[in-house]
């Protein structure tokens, strides 16, 4: 699954608020003595393993039935429900500008105080609670993924790199080693704007402080004066890349690293089932992206892939509680987390796959940050400003006049996004 930000406008994150006078769940007791649970996932690639789910859960809960969805416009679906009184009473959904309107509109029962929220991570309930003030869960942390650099171990071996990278020093070191072995190191794939947020995400996750976003979101500070040497970071591999990075597609990309024309990728662990798709037999794994030149203190940038919120309005409470919980069991879990190639948010719960070895034990110990667009506004998006950054680059402009430029656009646009705070 490729990273997409959903965005959901402030108006509309308005309007949530005052659709919810009135509203409820449309789901209850059927006619055969049988409660029905309407359950959206606002992802479409997990459909077929929560249909699985169901399929267990119903057979153990034989008075239960779960009407599944998984649109593909589900942010504006979630809306219209919410105006129409028939929102879901489970929603599986991602931490995102998408959660955070719905939270804004005070849809999710806290879930704090429920007993499976004991085997979740304290750090990736800090990621869900750290979208909104005030206390409480209104969302359960379920799937993770984890961004970082995907590399061909055959092409390292072939330009005689032994060691993996932990360093920015030595990361850029080793491009201009498989640069030299007529070896591309890195495949951009720009044409694809969202491309352009998993390097800046991980990069600014890792050099600019957790607190600094509260300050901007409060007009007391600017990307200006505070994001230049990131910016200028996000610019350097890209002199290591192809030529044509911003006429590459994220599908031409993982086409030319499966057949081995790249030797490394930065992006996530999403990315890897759309490359074995093309090449099973690439001897491939993935690394934390090393941004500062103190290994100690960089870190994996993940993010809720996946968590769980109950309609706070719902008729079939115990019921929709029943389904969660489920889901949220060790089996479940695991299951979901191998069958859909994430990690898991769930203490215990491991991805095993090979391809992902190198990062793993990074998420195990949760030396993790959340990604940090995950706290801009809903109608600011960054890979506008990032993707005119990297065709100026391409046409020749200067990094010092790309730098002020795109930094001063980028302030610009997050200005006119942040209306709750003029």
């Amino acid at each position: 699954m490729k990273f997409t930000k959903l965005l959901l406008s402030v108006a509309g994150a308005t309007a949530l608020t005052l659709a919810l006078a009135g509203c409820g769940s449309s789901s209850s007791s059927s006619g055969n003595g049988k409660t029905t649970v309407q359950f959206l996932s606002t992802k479409t690639e997990n459909a077929s393993t929560y249909k699985e789910l169901i399929k267990e859960f119903e057979k153990k809960n034989p008075k239960i039935d779960v009407e599944f969805s998984s649109p593909t416009n589900a942010a504006t679906l979630l809306k219209t429900d919410l105006t129409k009184g028939t929102f879901p009473d489970v929603v599986g959904i991602g931490g995102d500008a998408t959660f955070v309107a719905m939270q804004d509109a005070k849809v999710f029962k806290d879930l704090s105080k429920e007993s499976y929220v004991k085997t979740v991570d304290p750090t990736y309930q800090k990621m869900i609670t750290s979208l909104y003030s005030g206390k409480g869960l209104y969302a359960v942390p379920y799937a993770t993924n984890a961004s970082g650099i995907i590399y061909n171990k055959a092409l390292f071996k072939k330009a005689g790199i032994t060691k993996i990278p932990t360093t920015w020093d030595e990361l850029m070191a080793d491009a201009k080693t498989l640069k030299s072995k007529g070896i591309t190191p890195f495949g951009v794939a720009f044409k694809d704007s969202w491309t352009t947020l998993s390097p800046w995400n991980q990069i600014v996750g890792n050099v600019i402080p957790d607190s600094w976003i509260k300050t901007r979101l409060n007009n007391k500070s600017t990307f200006a004066a505070t994001h230049k040497a990131a910016l200028n970071q996000w610019l350097e591999p890209l002199k290591y890349s192809q030529k044509d990075y911003m006429g590459t597609s994220y599908n031409d990309i993982n086409r030319d690293f499966a057949n081995g024309k790249v030797a490394m990728i930065i992006n996530g662990n999403y990315e890897i089932p759309e490359i074995t798709k093309l090449n099973k037999d690439i001897d491939a794994d993935m690394f934390m992206f090393p941004v500062t030149n103190s290994a100690s203190d960089n870190h994996v940038v993940s993010g809720i892939d996946v968590a769980f919120g109950i309609y706070n309005k719902t008729k079939v409470s115990s019921a929709a509680n029943k389904l969660v919980a489920f889901l949220m069991q060790k089996s479940s879990a695991e299951k979901y987390t191998q069958e859909q190639f994430s990690f898991s948010a769930i203490d215990g719960v491991k991805q095993t796959s090979k391809f992902v070895a190198g990062i793993s034990p990074e998420i195990e110990r949760v030396n993790v940050k959340n990604y940090p667009d995950h706290y801009y506004p809903s109608a600011f998006d960054m890979s506008k400003p990032l993707t005119q950054c990297a065709l100026n680059a391409s046409k020749g402009m200067s990094a010092s006049q790309n730098v002020k430029q795109t930094l001063q656009n980028i302030d610009n646009t997050f200005n006119t996004a942040n209306v709750k705070n003029k």
